[in-house]
C-alpha cells in the first residue's frame, strides 16, 4: 500500500508544479487530477488477492494440507465467465503406519509444493461464485521410512524427489464484503513419477480446502 502510495505522490507533484502558475485556471488543474487517478488504477496488482488454505490431503497416504494463494484477475472470457491468474505456495505433511508380525513400518513426507494455475470463476449473484482450477506445478517430496522390531530397535532411511504435479480442482466462493471471500474447494493433485523414493509408486490424492481470500 505504501508503494501505491508513493506512485500517486510522484504522478500528482509534477501536475501540481504546472498547474500552479495558471491559479485562475481551475479547469486545468483539475483536468490533471484525473489523468493521474487513471494512471495509478491502470496496474492490474490493484486487483491483487491474497488468502490461506487449510484442508486435509488422502491416498496411500494422508495428512494435513497448507496453502497460500495469490490471485490476479486477467480477464472476462464472456459475460458469464472471468478468467484469473492463481499462484500457490503449498505444505502438506503426509503419514502412514503400518504393522504386521511386531514390526511396525511408519512412512513420513513432507512436501513443498510451487503451482501456478488458471481460475475460471463463474459467478452465481453477486455473494456467490462457482470456479475451476487448472494448473501445473512442481512439488519437493522428502520422504522417511522407519521400521521397528521389538527387541531389535529401529532403523530408518530417507530420500527425496523433485516431481511435477497438476492440479485440477473445483469450489464455490461466498463474498462476505468488498474486501473479503470465504470458500472451500476439492481437488484432484496427482504427483508424478517416484514419490520420495526412487521406484516407489506415484501418488493421486484428493484434496479437501476450505479458507479465504482477502483484497489488498
Amino acid at each position: 500500500m505504501k508503494f501505491r502510495s508513493l506512485v500517486a505522490l510522484a504522478l500528482l507533484v509534477p501536475a501540481a508544479a504546472f498547474a500552479a502558475p495558471a491559479k485562475n485556471a481551475p479547469v486545468a488543474k483539475s483536468a490533471a487530477r484525473p489523468a493521474a487517478a487513471s494512471s495509478t488504477t491502470a496496474n492490474p496488482l490493484d486487483n491483487l488477492q491474497v488468502g490461506g488454505f487449510l484442508g486435509y490431503e488422502t491416498d496411500d497416504v494422508s495428512g494435513v494440507s497448507l496453502r497460500v494463494d495469490g490471485e490476479v484477475p486477467f480477464r472476462a472470457l464472456s459475460p458469464q465467465l472471468n478468467l484469473s491468474w492463481v499462484g500457490s505456495l503449498g505444505y502438506s505433511r503426509l503419514t502412514k503406519s503400518v504393522s504386521a508380525f511386531g514390526m511396525t513400518t511408519d512412512f513420513t513426507a513432507n512436501i513443498l509444493k510451487a503451482i501456478p494455475a488458471a481460475r475460471f470463476t463463474f459467478p452465481v449473484n453477486p455473494q456467490i461464485s462457482l470456479f475451476g482450477d487448472v494448473g501445473l506445478g512442481l512439488a519437493y517430496v522428502s520422504a522417511t521410512i522407519e521400521e521397528s522390531v521389538p527387541g531389535f530397535g529401529s532403523a530408518s532411511v530417507s530420500d527425496s524427489t523433485i516431481n511435477f504435479m497438476m492440479r485440477i480442482g473445483a469450489g464455490a466462493f461466498y463474498q462476505v464484503n468488498p474486501k473479503t471471500r470465504i470458500g472451500a474447494m476439492i481437488e484432484f493433485d496427482p504427483y508424478l513419477g517416484d514419490f520420495g523414493f526412487s521406484g516407489a509408486s506415484s501418488q493421486s490424492p484428493f484434496l479437501i480446502q476450505a479458507g479465504a481470500m482477502f483484497k489488498l
